[in-house]
């Protein structure tokens, strides 16, 4: 659903041809998060079916035809739809994730809170996921005094491990920050 979301938010700030769309998806997520053309082509055909977007032809001499996508009413709601859908299956997807965080502003502090909230729970349940793995690795594969030194998979494993931990504080402090503000 990310790209869905990445397409209605960038057309929610004025007409956009296809191309132009991909280029501002990459600017407002660092290239953390891309459109195909395929995909992107596709979706805005179904939004134009929808009457979430509307499409002018634009000719042009010895070239091929541009057209030029807008949002309409109907797109403004659906983006918000989707923005506000997250549920677990959307929670563990980080393109899910990252985009919906991306267009905060254009939801209530409730709307981000319960993203984030989510998303902390997903977190959580991926540490002691992969705490389990650890202790199971440390136990098995490098007996003490043996001498062995850390096995690659493990040095993912850790890594990993600190990357989960490292999100889960950011979104932590975030919250916490939330609950301070008036």
């Amino acid at each position: 659903m990310y790209s869905e979301i990445l397409i209605l938010a960038m057309l929610r700030q004025g007409p956009r041809h296809g191309y132009e769309i991909k280029k501002d998806v990459d600017r407002a997520l660092g290239g953390m998060v891309t459109l195909n053309n395929k995909t992107l082509y596709l979706t805005l055909k179904h939004f134009e079916e929808m009457g979430a977007v509307t499409r002018q032809v634009i000719l042009q001499e010895g070239k091929p035809n541009r057209h030029l996508y807008q949002l309409t009413e109907r797109g403004i709601e659906l983006l918000q739809v989707y923005l506000r859908d997250f549920g677990p299956e959307q929670a563990g997807g980080d393109a899910e994730f990252f985009t919906r965080v991306s267009f905060f502003d254009l939801l209530e502090a409730h709307e981000r809170e319960a993203i984030l909230t989510k998303r902390l729970a997903y977190l959580e349940a991926c540490l002691e996921y992969l705490h389990k793995l650890q202790h199971m690795a440390d136990t098995e594969d490098c007996p003490p005094g043996t001498g062995l030194s850390m096995s690659y998979a493990q040095r993912v494993l850790a890594f990993h491990i600190r990357r989960v931990h490292d999100e889960y504080q950011w979104i932590a402090t975030w919250l916490e920050e939330m609950k301070e503000q008036p």
